[in-house]
């Protein structure tokens, strides 16, 4: 166990496919049927920031069991009123047999900017998976796996960082050259004197 999550040996990774997550791992902690494994930990996503999350946070990817909450205004507060997670894009069917067992959408969360008080856009998203179709009938709660995962910068934004790093190289040239000039290596040859030139005439 690792900071409330299970932490896999070195080089596994848990990579389920929506199948396998819908039919093996929902469908039976909705019936409180046994698990194939206890790796998904029950945990209420809509309670704090993503940043708060249990597990190892080197992990890109992290799953939860939780029950759903009602969307007021196609939004879901959390708890803690450090933001919202928001719906974006469409839900999309899970089709396994041939039949329709589940449906997943993306939530993006907006976190409280609590000195201007204003909502700003994460990087931070989740996948919902809910059972549906046959799969859905007679079940107790409305469980349901959270895949909560932070997206890259966008490829503008990295480009900016890159010419950031760029303009500090080059000023780090230009002081290794400043500072180059003034460098003491041996004194230039002096011209000769009077003395000299007489000397060796002689």
């Amino acid at each position: 166990m690792v900071n409330g999550g299970v932490k896999l040996p070195i080089g596994y990774r848990f990579h389920p496919t929506d199948q396998e997550l819908i039919l093996h791992y929902l469908l039976p902690k909705s019936f409180a049927s046994p698990l194939p494994s206890s790796i998904i930990p029950v945990f209420d996503v809509f309670f704090s920031h993503p940043l708060t999350f249990p597990g190892d946070q080197e992990e890109k990817k992290r799953y939860f069991f939780c029950k759903k909450r009602r969307e007021v205004s196609s939004r879901t507060k959390i708890s803690s009123n450090d933001g919202y997670w928001k719906p974006i894009g469409k839900e999309r069917e899970i089709i396994a047999c041939g039949r329709t067992v589940g449906i997943r959408r993306t939530l993006a969360f907006h976190e409280t900017n609590k000195s201007s008080c204003k909502l700003n856009k994460t990087r931070w998203c989740m996948t919902e998976y809910c059972l549906a179709g046959f799969a859905s009938t007679k079940v107790s709660g409305e469980w349901a796996v959270y895949n909560v995962y932070e997206r890259k910068a966008s490829k503008g934004r990295r480009q900016r960082k890159s010419r950031g790093r760029d303009d500090e190289e080059d000023l780090n040239c230009i002081d290794f050259t400043i500072e180059s000039d003034h460098e003491t290596g041996p004194p230039p040859p002096s011209s000769p004197t009077s003395s000299d030139e007489s000397g060796s005439i002689i």
